[in-house]
């Protein structure tokens, strides 16, 4: 599985749960800080995880499931945002600037499930046309 997969073919919760029990790629994470426009350093403490060991993995060495479900996490809630927002570039700036009904930058809360699920929720708002 690829961002591209994740972003595009709307996977399963199965299907992302099980992902996440079998590891991620590196390079998925390296893929994720690319769309986001954000680096390695700053994607890390989102998945709970610190840059220098992030970096001593190779591209196709598998990250362990608890860095990968918070990955997937937020390939999820950015796969949300592109739906509801229409376009890559829109989701990323959307997710990347303050909101006001959640009080912060949406990004910075995709560090927990809590978190991801308030994301998830204004999104839900913003899809049904209750301003958010």
């Amino acid at each position: 599985m690829n961002l591209a997969e994740v972003l595009h073919q709307q996977p399963t919760l199965k299907s992302l749960a099980q992902a996440a029990r079998h590891g991620v790629p590196r390079k998925f994470i390296d893929e994720l800080a690319d769309v986001l426009g954000i680096s390695l350093r700053d994607l890390a403490p989102l998945v709970h995880a610190s840059e220098r060991n992030l970096r001593r993995y190779q591209p196709e060495q598998l990250l362990p499931p608890d860095v990968s479900d918070r990955v997937l996490n937020i390939a999820r809630v950015l796969e949300r945002a592109v739906d509801v927002l229409d376009t890559p570039e829109r989701a990323v700036q959307w997710l990347k600037h303050d909101n006001r009904a959640l009080g912060e930058v949406p990004l910075k809360l995709l560090g927990s499930t809590f978190g991801a699920e308030q994301v998830l929720s204004i999104l839900g708002r913003i899809e049904q046309g209750v301003f958010s």
